[in-house]
């Protein structure tokens, strides 16, 4: 079997293919016998190539089951708004691999980005030769193609959302001057382990010696993990729920809310932030943001520009698609990227609590194979009139609407919702477009990667005007 290319790409289209060509864990999981494929050593060396940029900018290195890139996403734009030059790398993409690395909330654009991966393939073909076993994969390849732009870009500040994991992550080589965890559920246990208390050891696997960090709400097993691994580190620990907390309303407060944006108050032993207003939605998102504004007030000693000000002007203009993301209205289409079972109660938890329509519920699901499928299911089919089965078709491990079809049908039995498998996403958002009415409400949801398949068959259906405001 022939390896990736040695050539030097001289296009973007031969850029973004010299990258597709390297293995790609995120497109095909490595098998579950097999030894773990992830060295924190090989990624060392690979950084070294390039300098080791991550040795010399600062970071914030967040990990979690779900929740890390919103939260990745609220604090860049906190510490842009304090002044301060930011990168920020989040995988996976939408829709180009370059979103992954941004400056001050911008990726780079084509020609930048061709430049970058052209210096890569130069220090790899110099240093590495043609030895398949060198070969850096497609995420390491994106890591190092991100510090490189950081470096270039003399950024103040990263900040870094782990792949998978944590401890054998390749994010995992730097020096962060803060470490965060959002939460911790079953997921990618065929890497990260079959118990919490295994993947709260990966996570935790970020924490470095004296250096804080802010945790979320976790369950007792995962937290107890988190607490030794911060003890024997000698980190400061910051937990939500313990340190601080935050409040979304009153409990008289039954009004509705609007889809987009919540409103909180903020609360530690020694500081208080009231009226807070957050431009994402969902109680899930308070949650992040609460961690956010923990770990920007600890970074006021390291980043003299935060203040509270810019905390609150971060978090009323964040912008982070396919969570919770309205796109339309008449009928109503919320993308979202749930893709686990904590995710899908998060997601309807954030539809009921919501000031939305009082149409019917159409919803759009396609999801991994490697996922909880069926749990995923007999959560949401209860709370949905009408339900198109479909799969994504740029990632090859989506599941076969068909096995979805008989997930359902245990649901079904006093439920009047109506059911189609369809294969093709494009004729599944036909489908569900043409059964919702305009006061409906359809959620397109179960993967990322559908979500965005779909977000981009919308741009690619409306007039730019029509949702150029909200995305």
């Amino acid at each position: 079997m022939d390896g990736p290319s040695t050539d030097i790409p001289a296009t973007y289209a031969e850029a973004t293919r010299w990258l597709y060509e390297r293995i790609d864990y995120e497109r095909v999981r490595p098998d579950s016998g097999q030894s773990n494929p992830f060295r924190l050593e090989r990624t060392e060396r690979l950084l070294s190539l390039i300098g080791s940029p991550q040795q010399r900018i600062p970071c914030v290195h967040i990990a979690g089951t779900k929740g890390k890139g919103s939260t990745a996403a609220m604090l860049e734009s906190v510490l842009r708004n304090s002044g301060l030059r930011t990168g920020l790398f989040t995988s996976p993409h939408i829709d180009r691999v370059e979103e992954r690395m941004r400056i001050d909330g911008q990726p780079p654009d084509e020609q930048r980005f061709t430049e970058l991966v052209q210096g890569l393939a130069e220090v790899l073909a110099t240093e590495c030769g043609d030895q398949r076993h060198r070969i850096p994969t497609f995420f390491e390849s994106t890591t190092l193609l991100a510090w490189m732009l950081f470096d270039q870009s003399d950024v103040d500040v990263v900040v870094l959302e782990t792949g998978l994991g944590g401890r054998l992550d390749c994010t995992n080589i730097c020096r962060p001057v803060l470490t965060m965890i959002t939460t911790i559920g079953l997921d990618h246990t065929h890497i990260l382990g079959d118990t919490i208390p295994e993947i709260a050891c990966e996570k935790a696997g970020i924490l470095k010696q004296g250096v804080p960090v802010v945790v979320g709400k976790l369950c007792p097993d995962a937290l107890s993990v988190i607490e030794s691994r911060a003890r024997e580190l000698d980190c400061p620990a910051y937990h939500l729920g313990r340190h601080f907390e935050t409040q979304s309303r009153t409990p008289a407060d039954t009004s509705p809310r609007p889809l987009r944006e919540e409103v909180f108050q903020w609360r530690a032993e020694t500081d208080c932030l009231e009226h807070v207003q957050l431009a994402m939605a969902g109680e899930h998102q308070v949650n992040n943001a609460a961690l956010v504004i923990q770990a920007a007030l600890l970074l006021r000693d390291t980043f003299a520009g935060v203040s509270e000000q810019s905390i609150r002007t971060g978090l009323q203009q964040v912008s982070w698609p396919l969570r919770f993301e309205v796109v339309r209205e008449s009928p109503t289409i919320v993308l979202d990227a749930a893709h686990n079972p904590d995710s899908c109660a998060a997601l309807l938890k954030t539809l009921n609590r919501s000031g939305g329509s009082t149409g019917r519920r159409v919803l759009m699901f396609g999801v991994s194979a490697d996922k909880d499928a069926q749990t995923m299911l007999d959560l949401l089919v209860p709370h949905f009139d009408r339900i198109v089965l479909t799969r994504f078709v740029g990632n090859p491990r989506s599941r076969d609407p068909q096995e979805l079809l008989t997930m359902c049908q245990r649901n079904l039995s006093s439920d009047p919702a109506e059911v189609l498998a369809i294969d093709r996403p494009e004729d599944a958002l036909a489908a569900v477009l043409q059964l919702a009415d305009p006061f409906d409400v359809i959620v397109v949801t179960g993967s990322l990667f559908l979500a965005a398949e779909v977000r981009n068959l919308l741009y690619s259906r409306c007039q730019p005007a029509e949702l150029s405001s909200r995305i």
